[in-house]
């Protein structure tokens, strides 16, 4: 911890006067030099730790709301049809599944906060990994698994309000799932291909859930990160879609 210049004076001014006792309380002369310099190191510290209690409850009190993943079913992950845009109708073909991951937290006070918080955290980025395989990679085996790959993407929400049963999503296209599978196709994706789901908030990881349960809790940094084909919902057709249950989302240059 640092201290100002005319913190620290004011703090060995009020040692002094600690020290200063009546004639009769002075510290003998005759006691060791090391016990007299103990007493003033003992001193010194209980001073620097009372002055800092008040800095650390302020810096406890800013403290953001924090973000909590649900402990049952965290991310989720599904086949959704295409809509057709300007008609209530959905396409049932196969080839126009899109990849649907949907994430379920709180917005809470953290438990060191001693102060209130307000009732909106400014914003929130998630980003995402989607596991997949890239059988066209130069390093892959003819007719294998392929390489092991992340899907990866982001997405800030703003405004976004305290409470339990708040939601985030980001969309696949169908052609990005055919193309980043192995031999059994995209049916992958909801059968054995994993998501993580990471929360930031002002630029620090406050906390992570998978779809399902891994012994590394790192996996998803051992993958290839392929960016550019997990999307927002704005940037999908599916823009309309549940859109009250979902925050507002920033905008890429919003100033």
């Amino acid at each position: 911890m640092i201290f100002r210049p005319s913190t620290v004076k004011k703090l060995l001014h009020i040692q002094r006067k600690m020290f200063d006792l009546r004639p009769e309380l002075k510290l003998h002369t005759s006691m060791p030099i090391r016990a007299t310099t103990l007493i003033w190191r003992l001193g010194a510290l209980s001073i620097l730790i009372l002055a800092a209690r008040p800095a650390i409850a302020q810096e406890a009190g800013s403290t953001p709301r924090s973000i909590v993943f649900s402990a049952l079913n965290p991310v989720v992950s599904s086949f959704v049809a295409t809509p057709n845009i300007g008609s209530s109708n959905t396409s049932s073909s196969s080839d126009n599944q899109w990849l649907k991951v949907e994430w379920h937290y709180s917005v809470v006070a953290p438990p060191d906060a001693v102060s209130p918080v307000g009732d909106f955290l400014n914003e929130v980025e998630f980003k995402v990994w989607i596991e997949g395989r890239d059988q066209l990679d130069k390093a892959a085996k003819p007719g294998g698994e392929g390489i092991a790959i992340a899907l990866t993407g982001t997405v800030t929400y703003v405004n976004v309000p305290k409470g339990r049963d708040l939601y985030g999503v980001v969309y696949v296209h169908p052609d990005t799932l055919a193309r980043y599978t192995n031999t059994r196709g995209v049916e992958e994706y909801l059968r054995n291909f994993d998501v993580h789901v990471e929360a930031d908030v002002e630029g620090k990881a406050v906390d992570a859930a998978d779809r399902k349960k891994e012994d590394d809790l790192k996996w998803f940094q051992q993958l290839r990160a392929v960016p550019g084909f997990v999307y927002r919902q704005d940037l999908s057709p599916f823009i309309n879609a549940n859109s009250d249950q979902y925050p507002a989302i920033k905008l890429p240059d919003s100033r």
